[in-house]
């Protein structure tokens, strides 16, 4: 018996988005039913099922976009950490034919785990849509680039900092090309590790009240960053953050005016650790100040990060309308995505940054209000307040934080009054 036939025998099939496949028990390299351990022979974790589905729509509104071009008709993606392959099976029963994946992965286990799940679904997917490869993802992008074999898909999802491969994957994609990239080196984007930041992205982290959306702003400016050099700039498509991981979906353009467009989107955030004061400024660092304005306490800044949009408003609009006629078997994470995805246009075209309700009531040592009253008093105040995805008790509002802490201790007083009565 060889060494794969030993690994064979402890694989289970699965079911994701109505695709049985092969897989090792998640359960097995667990200990808490959610991380699971390095040592998994192949990688699967069933949480991602969310990841995965957000994928396949994000996909196929590019592919309606694009549908008109002639570079984009038959499309092709790569896949380039396919593991299981059970998110390349996705995509080919999902989107529109032709399309042609390139299925890649460093381990060869893998390589023979997703034959055996094409063959398993050989009456949804073909041999011939499908191309396998067992090589170093950053290998196979440099391949594909010297080869002029670019993709107009390109799909990173690593088990970490997905840094290094980024470069690499910005010369293998067809100009208007989309890349999807997953981070799960969170405590690194989201200023906990503030010196390993530095280190992996060039960038200083800000630890803050809203480190959740530091983390995409800072991989956005990393993307651009290694865009710029090629005359190449991003354009962000949707991003957001989930469980223990952050995503972003950006289209690859070329131009000066572009790339300077992205420098006037780029900058740093201030904070104030005492008030919650925040603010952004452009690249330029000369007439910072780094005193807060209300509370003259010290600032804590960020930077150079991302400080535009974070998502592309129209291709929202899209990925709903395309969720809404998909279906739950197909999407099993419908409704929660449906959720996200609508929190997303909601809180688009806010500055950078978002309060933490529960956080400031704790710093007045108030009794926090229930959150639609505090986003009704903000709107008759005329200001504007959504809901954020990035935490459930928090808002976007373009309110005074000193304001919004008015509004919070007047609601606190007349609860105390309710309740003395």
């Amino acid at each position: 018996m060889n060494e794969f036939e030993t690994y064979f025998q402890q694989l289970i099939i699965n079911e994701e988005g109505g695709i049985r496949f092969y897989s090792f028990d998640s359960k097995k390299f667990s200990n808490t039913g959610v991380a699971l351990k390095k040592s998994m022979p192949v990688f699967y974790n069933p949480i991602q099922e969310f990841n995965r589905s957000i994928t396949l729509i994000a996909y196929k509104v590019f592919q309606e976009i694009t549908k008109d071009d002639e570079k984009f008709k038959s499309l092709k993606i790569c896949d380039s950490m396919a593991a299981s392959g059970i998110r390349t099976i996705r995509l080919l029963s999902f989107l529109h034919k032709p399309i042609q994946i390139i299925a890649n992965d460093l381990n060869p286990l893998a390589l023979r785990i997703i034959k055996k799940n094409i063959e398993l679904n050989s009456k949804l997917v073909s041999e011939n849509d499908i191309e396998l490869s067992n090589k170093d993802a950053r290998f196979l992008f440099e391949e594909l680039s010297n080869y002029k074999k670019y993709q107009n898909i390109i799909d990173i999802d690593p088990f970490g900092t997905p840094n290094i491969f980024i470069e690499s994957a910005l010369r293998s994609v067809n100009l208007k090309g989309l890349i999807g990239i997953t981070a799960t080196d969170t405590a690194v984007l989201f200023g906990v590790r503030s010196s390993a930041c530095i280190r992996k992205y060039g960038i200083k982290s800000l630890r803050s009240t809203f480190l959740k959306e530091v983390g995409l702003r800072i991989l956005f400016y990393y993307i651009a960053n290694r865009a710029h050099p090629h005359m190449n700039y991003i354009e962000p498509m949707l991003s957001f953050s989930s469980d223990h991981y952050i995503r972003v979906f950006v289209r690859i353009h070329k131009g000066k005016l572009g790339v300077d467009q992205n420098l006037k989107n780029s900058g740093y955030i201030f904070w104030c650790p005492k008030c919650d004061w925040r603010s952004s400024i452009g690249m330029d660092l000369s007439s910072a100040s780094f005193s807060c304005p209300l509370c003259q306490s010290k600032l804590h800044y960020g930077g150079p990060m991302w400080i535009g949009s974070l998502n592309n408003s129209e291709f929202i609009k899209k990925s709903i309308k395309t969720l809404e006629i998909s279906g739950e078997t197909t999407i099993p994470s419908k409704k929660r995505i449906l959720k996200l995805l609508n929190l997303l246009s909601y809180e688009n075209d806010f500055q950078p940054g978002y309060y933490n309700i529960h956080k400031i009531c704790d710093s007045l040592d108030i009794c926090v209000p229930k959150t639609e009253k505090i986003i009704n008093e903000i709107q008759e105040l005329g200001y504007r307040a959504v809901r954020t995805h990035f935490d459930p008790h928090a808002i976007k509002t373009d309110i005074s934080i000193d304001d919004l802490k008015q509004i919070l201790i007047k609601f606190h007083n007349f609860q105390n009054k309710i309740k003395t009565i």
